[in-house]
């Protein structure tokens, strides 16, 4: 062998011997006899058994960093990164299982803090920028993103450590209960959950909110739009630049000919699921509730169909929810809710 060849046999063999049995466990003599050399070879390539285990280390350390960092980096919604990230985590603990033994195992003397604890922090700081900006649009505090962040990339973290001996399901179902998880809620788990960027026909994803809009009798205000055959709450998409509540102030202004303040609505949180009239759509939604004053007899204070609003629907929740003819959203999240908590 060349002595480029010799050093990279040493590093893979001591890879797996450290991976086995750590820093302490593993010695030079142990790694010489696995390459089939003498210790003072070792020596002359790496001075240490310590030098020698801090060069396995920032390999694997930079080999799975590159990997975060190009599922961070595609042109996607955060939704999409969060699949990404989970998926090219377990990716890399089924493909390079010893490596991340060693990753969250023992701490080289250059990293006294852990290198899988640095190695987090690091993706952390991406993924808060991702979370800051989507909790702005959300009308949310973007202080707080830093401490979701902490939050989702823990969760991913300790599953992977988890999944390292587990090995079932596979990584693409952990993965999706993964996102189901973090992105749906535990009020919002889908009961087949699976990874939308893997799909060979991408879907289309709507950004959009939802009012969810009551009398003082406990009835909702389902619609139906014109050309389709489901009914939902009244809501749109966002138009460039506009957050969820003040979408959703407009759609109730343009659909019901309501105006309504955005600190008026109270807000239910958010949803990730099937469209409810067009094929391969996802939505993505932020959602809000409203409960209609008193009209007094005045008409201008009561919802009319307007725009592509083709007809309303004031329903009890619990006949709502028997309908076949209504929106994924309200069936599998909002009307369940609703009555869970009646």
């Amino acid at each position: 062998m060349t002595g480029v060849q010799r050093r990279a046999q040493l590093i893979e063999v001591a890879r797996g011997l450290f991976a086995l049995r750590g820093l302490d466990g593993a010695t030079i003599e142990d790694i010489a006899a696995a390459a089939g050399v003498s210790k003072p070879v070792v020596y002359e390539h790496f001075g240490s058994k310590e030098a020698l285990y801090t060069e396995v280390v920032e390999a694997e350390f930079n080999r799975l960093l590159a990997v975060i960092t190009e599922a961070l980096g595609a042109d996607a919604g955060p939704r999409i990164l969060i699949e990404r990230v989970a998926y090219a985590l377990l990716d890399y603990i089924e493909n390079h299982t010893d490596g991340f033994r060693i990753l969250v195992r023992d701490a080289p003397p250059s990293q006294p803090e852990g290198t899988f604890a640095t190695l987090l922090s690091r993706v952390t700081s991406h993924v808060e920028h991702i979370l800051s900006k989507e909790f702005s649009n959300r009308g949310l505090s973007a202080e707080v993103g830093g401490m979701y962040a902490q939050m989702l990339v823990g969760m991913v973290a300790m599953t992977g450590q988890w999944w390292l001996d587990a090995r079932t399901p596979d990584k693409a179902t952990v993965a999706a209960h993964l996102v189901n998880l973090s992105w749906n809620g535990l009020t919002g788990l889908q009961k087949d959950p699976e990874l939308r960027h893997m799909r060979t026909d991408d879907p289309v994803v709507l950004t959009l909110s939802a009012v969810l809009v009551r009398d003082a009798g406990g009835r909702i205000l389902l619609v139906r739009k014109r050309g389709t055959s489901k009914f939902m709450q009244p809501g749109g998409k966002l138009e460039p630049g506009e957050s969820f509540s003040a979408a959703a102030a407009r759609e109730m202004q343009e659909e019901l000919g309501l105006s309504v303040a955005e600190s008026e609505l109270e807000v239910l949180g958010d949803w990730y699921g099937p469209a409810a009239n067009e094929e391969n759509t996802f939505i993505d939604a932020g959602l809000f509730a409203y409960t209609l004053p008193a009209s007094n007899g005045d008409p201008s204070r009561e919802p009319a169909a307007a725009a592509e609003i083709e007809e309303l629907l004031w329903m009890d929740p619990a006949q709502a929810l028997e309908r076949e003819d209504i929106s994924p959203l309200l069936r599998e999240h909002i009307l369940p809710h609703m009555l869970a908590g009646a």
